[in-house]
């Protein structure tokens, strides 16, 4: 508040129609450092791979330095549109009678 203050004394009312702070302050990697992070785990991911989280962990933290927690890369994956698929337990048109009798002959 004080600094508000301090700030109007000295540059007048034009302070109050200016943006806010705004913006990733307290950023480990730049989002293109980020980008290029992910770059190593794209062709594996394209090619129907599945992406542990705990590998994208693992090289963020040697890339930063220190450790970070899971919910971190989780955040920077949704940042760059990689979002979580799981696979399905079975074939959406599978037949469980046919495979019920199948197994028992």
């Amino acid at each position: 508040m004080r600094r508000l203050q301090a700030q109007y004394l000295h540059e007048g009312e034009d302070i109050l129609s200016t943006m806010g702070r705004g913006g990733r302050r307290h950023q480990n990697l730049a989002e293109e450092e980020e980008a290029q992070l992910l770059s190593q785990f794209t062709t594996r991911a394209e090619r129907g791979g599945m992406l542990e989280v705990s590998q994208v962990k693992r090289a963020y933290e040697k890339a930063i330095g220190h450790s970070v927690p899971k919910s971190t890369v989780y955040r920077m994956l949704s940042r760059h549109g990689w979002r979580k698929i799981a696979p399905r337990p079975r074939h959406p048109r599978v037949n469980l009678r046919r495979q019920q009798e199948f197994k028992k002959n």
